[in-house]
């Protein structure tokens, strides 16, 4: 082959090359706006807003945080898609504390409200009733969306509860252990007793959709309620927020949660050991990190492949 020949083979590899990288590139970012755009993305996108929210959380924040105005219309909050996650992106969310239902993987940071601009729900669980104190006798409503079993992302799993499960919920001071005592999927949207006061009682109400069965409680049509009883409080030392998995570090890494599921006994202060942890699906241990490392990685390998297919052998 003479030397033209040569430069001439090697001018077309660089444009096959150029060609290959752009084509790359571009489905990459396609593929990356897609996923984005989609129910699953959109779940992890909320999951990732709910972890770098908890990691700014102290207890000097989370007391600062409960005297910042916010807003209890829940008729001015949106269904979660990519335009809302991206506008609320612009406000801060900032925690008053941390709940979690370790048994069956549920960890969230706790929002005074819906935010000044109702940006809340984009990143974790929300009290939705005004004037109520963690650990009183009154009725401590929290509220979030239903994700669609994807990451898992705010209440998505809450649906997997038994009676007798324990919900955790701290201010940053005290861990309050909540047992579930009601569990329902048909309440009404509009069935807004739920959320009263019961004369006498400590108790927690979490509500969610009943979206996770669509052919049987419709789209939105029905809420999951999960009501519990205060059975007792312990300090919030570092100790316990771990055990009970309160802490702001990779929920999916905690390994206490894949061996037992734990609550407080009331009596001694102490945590003991409960049911063994609900068999929530498998590809909700898979984090973001995760999906993005093998992404690029499978990509980049496509890619090598590709530019030593055009440039091996030169001749």
């Amino acid at each position: 082959m003479s030397e033209g020949q040569i430069m001439s083979l090697k001018t077309y590899k660089l444009y096959r090359t150029i060609k290959t990288l752009v084509f790359g590139i571009m489905l990459y970012v396609g593929i990356t706006l897609m996923f984005l755009g989609s129910g699953i993305g959109q779940s992890y996108i909320v999951r990732e807003n709910a972890q770098q929210a908890s990691k700014r959380l102290t207890i000097k924040s989370a007391d600062k945080n409960r005297r910042e105005v916010t807003s209890y219309d829940a008729s001015k909050t949106k269904s979660i898609n990519i335009t809302e996650l991206w506008r609320a992106k612009k406000y801060p969310a900032n925690p008053i504390g941390r709940m979690s239902i370790p048994v069956v993987n549920i960890h969230n940071p706790l929002f005074q409200g819906f935010g000044s601009h109702n940006q809340n729900l984009s990143y974790g669980v929300v009290t939705a009733v005004n004037g109520r104190t963690l650990g009183a006798k009154n009725n401590y409503v929290l509220a979030g969306h239903y994700m669609g079993n994807y990451g898992p992302a705010i209440l998505d799993n809450l649906h997997y509860m038994k009676t007798d499960d324990i919900i955790y919920v701290t201010d940053m001071h005290r861990i309050y252990a909540y047992q579930a005592k009601v569990i329902s999927f048909t309440v009404n949207p509009n069935q807004i007793e739920v959320e009263n006061n019961q004369p006498g009682n400590s108790l927690i109400t979490l509500i969610t959709c009943s979206d996770f069965n669509i052919p049987k409680y419709g789209y939105g049509k029905h809420r999951t309620v999960v009501q519990g009883q205060l059975i007792g409080s312990v300090p919030a030392t570092k100790n316990n927020m771990v055990r009970c998995e309160l802490t702001d570090r990779d929920n999916q890494a905690n390994k206490i949660r894949a061996n037992q599921a734990k609550t407080i006994d009331p009596a001694t202060k102490k945590v003991v050991l409960v049911r063994k942890p609900a068999r929530t699906k498998l590809y909700q241990n898979i984090s973001f990190k995760h999906i993005a490392a093998f992404y690029t990685g499978a990509f980049l390998l496509i890619m090598i492949a590709f530019l030593i297919k055009i440039w091996l052998p030169l001749n």
